[in-house]
């Protein structure tokens, strides 16, 4: 049970009107959404960060990095979201999705460039900061701003997770499950 309580139907306008932009028209919100959406400041400081828009890393790489990030947080709500939403557009086999998963990562089998993205997430998630092999790594393949980019998104979700296990959210109905892709 979740911790906190959600906003409930029928929303207050602000949020309503938010949450069909980020779902689309006549989609139910993420119970996250509407968790933090109860509290005005924490939705607005959230909605603030977002780091979706496809500007600077391709739909693959930002969800390698969100995934890995979910994934080594053990978050599995926002990890199976991601993954139920995104990994088919961003052509994530079954096999990189069980690969995310596993600890230590096999790098091997990832091209260099998406090698560094998990090799920064993992260096991020056990030290909070990035070696210099891991920065060297992603100065081979991103820009300044990407590593930036790709920074802030690893931390934004590491914030998710922990928003999202701490209040111990339910899953949603349709996201992927942790034990569906483990040891596959």
């Amino acid at each position: 049970m979740a911790r906190l309580s959600a906003l409930e139907q029928p929303y207050p306008a602000d949020a309503a009107e938010a949450f069909e932009r980020i779902m689309g028209k006549g989609k139910e919100p993420l119970l996250l959404f509407r968790t933090l959406a109860a509290s005005p400041r924490a939705w607005g400081k959230f909605r603030g960060g977002a780091l979706l828009d496809g500007r600077l890393l391709s739909l693959r790489e930002r969800e390698i990095v969100i995934d890995r990030t979910c994934a080594r947080a053990g978050c599995e709500y926002e990890w199976g979201v991601h993954v139920a939403i995104f990994a088919q557009k961003a052509g994530l086999t079954q096999e990189d999705i069980r690969d995310l998963l596993e600890v230590p990562a096999e790098l091997s089998r990832w091209n260099a460039r998406e090698a560094a993205l998990i090799g920064a997430v993992d260096a991020l998630h056990e030290t909070s900061t990035l070696g210099d092999a891991e920065y060297a790594a992603l100065s081979a393949h991103f820009d300044r701003d990407q590593i930036l980019e790709i920074i802030m998104l690893a931390g934004f979700y590491r914030t998710v997770s922990y928003l999202a296990n701490g209040l111990a959210l339910e899953l949603e109905p349709g996201a992927a499950r942790f034990a569906d892709h483990i040891g596959k």
